[in-house]
């Protein structure tokens, strides 16, 4: 494996995990918080360097169902993403609050839904993308249909986590406060949210698996005409 590959595996690795933390905000100081943050969005901005070709072949090559879908996801990941630094901006009350930007409330709102979107889109960003992984579970010798198994239960608790959380309130604005339940530990928060985002992955990458089923399908139908 190449040392460039390498490198943008485990900044994505470092994202994934530093946003999943970042979603259990009452296990944080706000300036720890605010650090994290600015972590993460540092690795974001390497992240859009190492993969500027993706930008570059915007207006090249025809668009299919999935290239169309990837990249509509894309974008829409990039601009939740702005929306959260820029909210991040405007609330900071400890590493930006030299700025004093004001807008505050307005920043508040728009962390909370842009976070909650930015959470749910980088786990269907990771889900088209999750195949290369998945086999390479497989190569470390286990076998297919157990990882299936292990997707399947932690997605099937994942959809539990999102319902039981009423996460879809942050998603569409229908609150304007979470609340944490402070007698969980660090641990089961973590691994709900894992959960949470496994339910994404899952309706992403087996959402892919089917379309490409389906264009084999069309092509195998196509070739006997």
């Amino acid at each position: 494996m190449k040392a460039k590959r390498i490198v943008k595996i485990i900044i994505d690795l470092l994202m994934y995990l530093l946003f999943i933390a970042l979603m259990q905000k009452h296990l944080w100081s706000d300036g720890m918080h605010e650090w994290i943050g600015v972590t993460l969005f540092e690795l974001f901005i390497l992240h859009n360097i190492l993969n500027y070709r993706w930008y570059i072949s915007l207006f090249r090559g025809k668009y299919n169902a999935y290239r169309t879908i990837l990249t509509i996801v894309n974008i829409a990941l990039l601009a939740a993403m702005l929306g959260c630094i820029v909210s991040s901006l405007l609330i900071s009350g400890k590493v930006f609050v030299f700025l004093n930007l004001g807008g505050a409330r307005f920043g508040r709102t728009l962390h909370l839904v842009a976070t909650a979107w930015a959470f749910v889109l980088m786990s269907i960003h990771l889900g088209l993308h999750f195949a290369p992984f998945a086999n390479n579970l497989c190569k470390w010798g286990l076998h297919p249909w157990v990882c299936r198994m292990i997707v399947i239960i932690m997605a099937a608790y994942g959809i539990y986590i999102f319902a039981e959380r009423a996460f879809y309130e942050e998603l569409f604005y229908l609150t304007e406060y979470k609340f944490f339940d402070t007698t969980k530990s660090a641990a089961i928060y973590f691994y709900e949210m894992l959960a949470m985002s496994a339910s994404f992955v899952a309706l992403a990458h087996y959402g892919k698996k089917l379309m490409q089923m389906k264009k084999k399908r069309g092509n195998a139908e196509y070739d006997r005409s």
